[in-house]
């Protein structure tokens, strides 16, 4: 009996035109990658570039009888992606894709930036699937992008350690808000154009946002210490409202209060920045205010912004 699956069973035909058709398919594969990358690359709908990005992020071009020797990682395929989105939104000149000579591998510049980060994706390979977008120098993740999910997590280490650290003495703070400003506009159209969970974090400029700090049972050393700093910088530093903390009044409307937010008779210590036009957030506080600043650095072990723990943790 002829098995077409059992190559010892067919006639020499059945053997060609077993082989024939394996290339065929091999090469329809390939025909339906280049559908995919015209529509990556071309589409002025948002849902159709989703739509291929989706797919090209899992897509294996290859076959046993197909083979094609130059090809873009699966990485890649998001940095086109965040390239196109934003260009679907006016804001393509941010950012400037490069792809590396004698080989295919593409990485990111932030224009404002300029040569003082490169980016690009990493692809996890845990059970959580998605890609994390680090800055390639330093390893620092920024951020965390699962399509098929729909999420996006900022993480709050990452930028204070990148921007805050590592680039305070070198790039002026108008620099560096401008360039976490395109990570922000990208995680902003991914909610508004596909309805993705952000989680903004330490980028949030919303009054309604508590910034919860890691320890949760917060040493009182920690705010005493504020208060010092506070006012060898002509501040006052006063107690907070609800009987708890510690509020602060930075000008122009900007209010700072850290406090036990306890729920259920658990401890939870928080930060909030409040303004008038919400367009302040606790890395903007950082970056404009250098005591503010050094007083987190000081006690980052407490203080450092939580980040999703099933993400970053």
């Amino acid at each position: 009996m002829i098995n077409e699956n059992d190559p010892s069973t067919l006639t020499t035909s059945g053997r060609l035109l077993n082989y024939n058709n394996a290339i065929k398919d091999g090469l329809q594969t390939g025909l339906r990658f280049t559908e995919l990358m015209d529509q990556l690359i071309k589409t002025t709908d948002p849902d159709e570039l989703v739509t291929a990005a989706t797919e090209l992020a899992d897509f294996t071009l290859d076959s046993d009888f197909v083979t094609f020797p130059h090809q873009y990682s699966h990485a890649d395929y998001y940095l086109l992606f965040m390239s196109r989105m934003l260009e679907l939104h006016d804001q393509g000149k941010h950012v400037i894709l490069q792809s590396r000579d004698h080989h295919e591998e593409l990485t990111q510049q932030l224009t404002p930036l300029g040569d003082r980060g490169t980016f690009n994706f990493r692809v996890e390979t845990s059970e959580n699937g998605g890609v994390y977008y680090r800055e390639r120098a330093t390893g620092q993740s920024l951020f965390y992008l699962n399509l098929e999910r729909k999420m996006f997590r900022f993480n709050s280490h990452a930028l204070t350690q990148l921007f805050i650290i590592d680039l305070h003495d070198s790039v002026p703070a108008d620099t560096i808000k401008a360039s976490v400003g395109i990570l922000v506009d990208f995680a902003r159209y991914l909610k508004e154009d596909y309805g993705y969970s952000v989680d903004f974090n330490i980028l949030d400029a919303a009054n309604r946002q508590n910034y919860a700090v890691r320890s949760t049972d917060l040493p009182a050393g920690v705010v005493d210490r504020l208060f010092v700093m506070a006012a060898q910088n002509d501040y006052m530093l006063t107690n907070g409202v609800n009987g708890n903390g510690a509020e602060i009044a930075l000008g122009r409307g900007i209010v700072v209060d850290i406090f036990n937010n306890q729920l259920d008779g658990q401890p939870e210590w928080v930060l909030t920045v409040h303004d008038d036009d919400q367009e302040i957030s606790w890395f903007d506080v950082l970056l404009r205010f250098d005591f503010m600043r050094d007083w987190y650095l000081e006690n980052l072990t407490e203080l450092e912004i939580t980040s999703d723990p099933l993400i970053f943790g």
